[in-house]
């Protein structure tokens, strides 16, 4: 009986060690002029060939307040769909975004416009907040619908350009995400990694 029991010990421990190894939970502290406004947090999961990845952000600026959920589900290291929902209390930027893939082609929906692209889809935006972009030039926006160049400034130090020209820059220490500055219509923002 003892032996058995020493067995279901061993084995739970192992199992809840490997559980806890594929899951990893990133967050982040939103700063706004110095001050903190709110919180990023961004789950990731792998399951054999299956990845997700999860990312909330819930801001409160004054009266105003912006949830964003971000649900990206890969195969085989390719993004298989992603569902990005953008609530923006009183200024009215509220945004959708589907993405399905369809054999090799994925069918985006933003905002009701449909578009389709035939390029496959590794790596995107989501993706920045588990992996420095070492080898990487372009990301894809699940928010936009569409790729975004990445630029490489050294020392772990990457550039994510906008559509419109704006930058966003990327910080790693030893691969791991540290700080994000943001450049959006409020003015910038920093992303602080808190655990």
């Amino acid at each position: 009986m003892n032996s058995l029991f020493r067995l279901l010990f061993i084995t739970f421990t192992v199992a809840v060690l490997f559980l806890q190894a594929k899951a990893q939970t990133n967050t982040f502290e939103v700063r706004i002029a110095n001050h903190a406004v709110g919180t990023i947090e961004a789950n990731r999961k792998l399951a054999g060939n299956a990845k997700s990845i999860i990312i909330k952000t819930r801001i409160q600026i004054m009266l105003s307040k912006i949830n964003s959920d971000i649900a990206n589900e890969y195969s085989n290291n390719v993004l298989t769909t992603a569902k990005v929902s953008r609530v923006s209390g009183k200024s009215g930027e509220d945004k959708q975004t589907t993405i399905h893939r369809n054999g090799k082609e994925y069918t985006i929906i933003v905002n009701g416009a449909k578009s389709v692209i035939d390029t496959e889809i590794e790596e995107c935006v989501a993706d920045l907040y588990f992996m420095e972009p070492r080898q990487l030039n372009r990301v894809f926006s699940e928010t936009l619908g569409r790729f975004l160049p990445v630029k490489s400034l050294g020392g772990g130090v990457y550039e994510l350009i906008l559509p419109e020209g704006k930058k966003n820059v990327f910080k790693y220490e030893n691969g791991i995400l540290k700080q994000v500055e943001v450049n959006h219509t409020l003015g910038k923002a920093l992303f602080v990694k808190i655990s």
